[in-house]
């Protein structure tokens, strides 16, 4: 099955090539700008600070996906003969191609898009090799949960809030989103600079989790799980003093605290959790 942004991804690959353009980064800071201007609902991709400015790391799966569907050339970017007929059935995105018209037209070279990138989002560039700053990230215990999330949303919040710890506690390091089982989520944290700790004590086992239907049903989950932690000190003074030393955040699968033992987690901590 190909999805709604991987074909809005082939036609873009092909209108840049019919415009002779064949870089990787001038495509992939062109739809940061369409994602900017038309919102994550058009788009469907998003983006995260890296090396050479906003990055996605969806974008590149999907030219992995292309490759081995027999419809892409990623060293020439562009289409192959299958991939040019497969384009001809999809129904044309006006709305996005239009947008890159207007890009393509302004920013004719890749330097001058880049420019434009990094004056006009310079919270996107944080990460950047092409600017030298000095990280201050400070200290301080912050929570996410990564439920309706791309990956590449994921590692912005962090960036963004400065996190140098994702602190995994849930019992099993292990999604339905590949991105964020504990192999993968620990890649990409890496490459993002981000390090990662997972300390499966402080989750819930997985049976306790089934039929929570009612508020009821998390209450006496949580009042429960409260009364494990009192066993934890150690873990807690150890998890409060990685919060003293840099930015962590715990990290859970629930967005909404409230419905996550996250939530009970930063109520017993000696210190104030900011949530993401």
């Amino acid at each position: 099955m190909i999805y709604r942004r991987q074909k809005l991804l082939l036609q873009i690959i092909k209108r840049l090539s019919e415009k002779g353009i064949s870089s990787k980064t001038y495509l992939v800071k062109a739809i940061f700008l369409l994602r900017q201007k038309l919102g994550f609902e058009k788009v469907a991709y998003d983006f995260f600070p890296y090396k050479h400015g906003p990055f996605s790391n969806e974008i590149y799966k999907d030219f992995n996906f292309f490759e081995a569907q027999g419809l892409f050339d990623e060293e020439k970017l562009s289409l192959t003969e299958q991939g040019e007929e497969f384009v001809k059935t999809i129904e044309t995105n006006e709305t996005v191609l239009s947008g890159l018209e207007k890009i393509v037209s302004e920013y004719s070279n890749l330097n001058a898009l880049i420019g434009f990138v990094y004056e006009k989002y310079p919270e996107f560039t944080v990460k950047s090799e092409k600017i030298q700053r000095k990280e201050q990230s400070g200290n301080g215990i912050y929570s996410i949960g990564y439920e309706g999330k791309t990956i590449d949303c994921f590692l912005n919040q962090l960036i963004q809030n400065k996190i140098s710890l994702l602190v995994d506690v849930r019992k099993n390091a292990f999604s339905m989103k590949k991105s964020f089982s504990k192999k993968s989520l620990e890649n990409y944290l890496k490459n993002a600079g981000i390090g990662y700790l997972h300390l499966p004590g402080f989750g819930v086992d997985s049976e306790k989790r089934k039929k929570l239907e009612t508020k009821q049903d998390y209450a006496n989950l949580f009042a429960d799980y409260k009364k494990n932690l009192d066993s934890k000190k150690t873990e807690i003074i150890m998890l409060e003093g990685l919060g003293k030393k840099q930015k962590i955040a715990l990290m859970c699968f629930e967005a909404n605290k409230d419905y996550c033992h996250r939530g009970v987690l930063s109520d017993f901590l000696n210190q104030e959790v900011v949530h993401i």
